[in-house]
């Protein structure tokens, strides 16, 4: 019986192990802007203006996990800082054969709120090997966000992935 519970006890520490090793090799890719300095999206989030983030993948993945922040700086004294909730999809520009002057296609591949817009974060993003479509190989992206409101804020953006992230 003691061998078949150190055999166990040696396989969870071994599959933690790993598991670890594999965590290690993810990569924090980080992006801070501010609204003023972001591109205005053609695209709305329930009617409401969006921003968007263009990045690239520097090679494959398996997974990529998104989250962003944002925060409402006053410009009067004292400055106070107010956290805002950051509603935010996740996009794969489509290679489709386009013809002069066609817009960019995007499908969406992960987003990190409900239908009652309720926010789930950080969003984990995977390869379905069922949907050719949906593998994340080294193409352009593009997070689309907004806050519900007509003010400028800044925004983190954290990816990580097991790749270096290029943002445009």
């Amino acid at each position: 019986m003691k061998k078949y519970l150190l055999t166990f006890i040696f396989s969870v520490i071994f599959t933690t192990c790993t598991n670890n090793l594999q965590d290690d090799k993810l990569l924090n890719n980080s992006y801070l802007n501010s609204t003023e300095q972001t591109k205005l999206s053609d695209e709305k989030i329930d009617n409401k203006p969006t921003y968007e983030v263009i990045f690239n993948l520097g090679n494959p993945v398996e997974c990529i996990n998104a989250e962003m922040e944002g925060v409402f700086i006053n410009r009067t004294f004292p400055n106070e800082k107010t956290p805002k909730q950051v509603y935010f999809i996740v996009e794969k520009k489509l290679q489709l054969a386009q013809s002069q002057g066609s817009k960019n296609k995007y499908m969406t591949i992960g987003k990190n709120f409900n239908n009652d817009w309720e926010i789930h974060s950080p969003v984990t993003i995977c390869v379905n090997r069922n949907d050719i479509i949906s593998s994340l190989e080294a193409t352009e992206y593009r997070i689309r966000f907004t806050i519900f409101e007509k003010i400028p804020f800044y925004y983190t953006l954290n990816l990580r992935c097991g790749a270096k992230i290029i943002f445009d």
